[in-house]
């Protein structure tokens, strides 16, 4: 086993770092305080990414991405996240689009891609999350269209979308054995609206509720095959699970910085609290977690990029770097006593992002059961 980082990565990693450092890093402690950023600022920062090559990072070259693996784009991630701003790289559209028609990638895959749109993933509803059999939101087929009725709810990016994947019944008595499909629905669309913004207690990061009623959707906007969505997003939500888990990587990476400078620093007792033992073992055990994490998310990344059955090594690597993540970014606020619950620290607000990826793509809970399900053969 080799386990240096590939030195094909190093150049997009020092690109990453430098924009880390130049970008972001000056507006966190601004970000901290208000606890947001604006649209534009978002928009802005996405284009300064593109302009250094960090855009459509998973698309292959020929057409306009920068063709990197799984493993790099996590590592990429976990650089990042080094910073409280939750920041995305633009121009990559939703794996799902490769089913795409040639006339819908040409309207929605090729348009992100050349940053013209942008898209939203649209599965949870209040009464289902986990729960595929729990959706409601019903497409009944009048004519050539169908038409959409019901709630979606914890968008993310949907004030920022031009269009959503929206999962939707079409055979109650299927549902997710070939009764739930995949509608790709533009913003404007009569019908459908974006509703309320959800606050929530993560910086930057508040959702919206969608609302369609009686949303006519024409046929040639159903995305692959009519009731088979569910499958067809398994291997997405796959790829999101091992990118998510690796910014949990970069969540605690920095928070264990922190904490390790400020113990060098702070007295107590006629000695700096580093020389203490409850303090000493904050830092081993969270440093020690970190690198387990780091071997999970990385064999993920590589099982995926050959072609190797992942599904259960993502859902391992999710569950263990957020749960990491949640632990470490605890400790270390712990380390820093009073100080680390102010916003004068990036440690709390690394908290909250930590404890929302403990529920997003598939909560703990769901992730030990799809483990344990793949270990007894069910």
């Amino acid at each position: 086993m080799d386990f240096e980082t590939p030195s094909e990565y190093e150049p997009i990693l020092d690109v990453v770092r430098e924009f880390r450092r130049r970008e972001l890093d000056p507006l966190e402690k601004e970000f901290l305080l208000a606890g947001e950023m604006d649209k534009e600022t978002k928009l802005a920062l996405e284009l300064k990414a593109r302009d250094v090559g960090l855009w459509a990072l998973d698309v292959p070259e020929e057409e306009g991405g920068a063709n990197l693996s799984l493993l790099a784009i996590a590592m990429i991630h976990a650089e990042i996240c080094q910073n409280a701003i939750p920041f995305h790289f633009g121009g990559s559209p939703e794996p799902m689009l490769r089913e795409a028609s040639p006339e819908q990638k040409a309207r929605y895959y090729d348009t992100v891609i050349s940053g013209e749109k942008r898209s939203c993933y649209a599965f949870t509803e209040p009464d289902a999350g986990s729960d595929v059999q729990g959706i409601k939101t019903r497409a009944i087929k009048d004519g050539n269209d169908w038409v959409l009725n019901g709630t979606k709810i914890y968008i993310t990016n949907a004030h920022m979308a031009d269009y959503a994947f929206v999962y939707a019944v079409t055979d109650p008595a299927k549902r997710a054995k070939g009764g739930i499909t995949c509608f790709m629905v533009d913003r404007g669309t009569p019908g459908f609206t974006i509703g309320n913004r959800i606050r929530t207690m993560g910086d930057g990061r508040d959702p919206y509720e969608l609302v369609f009623q009686d949303c006519r959707v024409p046929e040639e906007n159903i995305l692959g095959e009519l009731g088979f969505a569910f499958s067809m997003g398994d291997k997405q939500l796959t790829h999101g699970r091992v990118v998510l888990a690796a910014m949990c990587l970069g969540l605690a990476e920095r928070s264990i910085a922190i904490a390790t400078e400020w113990a060098k620093q702070r007295k107590a007792f006629g000695k700096t609290i580093s020389q203490y033992q409850a303090i000493q073992w904050y830092l081993a055990d969270s440093a020690v977690e970190l690198e387990a994490a780091k071997m999970l998310v990385y064999k993920a990344a590589w099982l995926y990029d050959n072609d190797k059955p992942v599904r259960t090594e993502a859902h391992m690597a999710k569950l263990y770097a957020a749960e990491m993540a949640q632990r470490v970014t605890d400790r270390c606020i712990q380390v820093l006593g009073g100080l680390g619950y102010t916003l004068e620290t990036p440690i709390q607000s690394m908290w909250r992002h930590a404890r929302v990826k403990r529920i997003g793509h598939g909560t703990t809970e769901i992730h030990r059961w799809m483990i344990a399900r793949s270990m007894l053969g069910m």
